[in-house]
């Protein structure tokens, strides 16, 4: 298989993950900064900042 397709669906898969983590975000009952904030770490460092939010972010019941 191509390293390139790879990379591509690897990119594809960080982004589907960051968007979920920032949909996720607005629709929270944070506040405003509190929101601001968490959707800039995901935007600077997706990966990362999914996996804290994922681990760290507001529990659904």
């Amino acid at each position: 298989m191509n390293t390139n397709f790879i990379i591509v669906l690897g990119g594809l898969a960080l982004l589907l993950l960051a968007l979920s983590a920032i949909s996720s975000i607005a629709q929270s009952t944070g506040s405003r900064s509190h929101k601001i904030n968490w959707i800039a770490l995901v935007a600077l460092v997706p990966l990362v900042g999914w996996v804290i939010w994922w681990r760290k972010g507001p529990r659904r019941p």
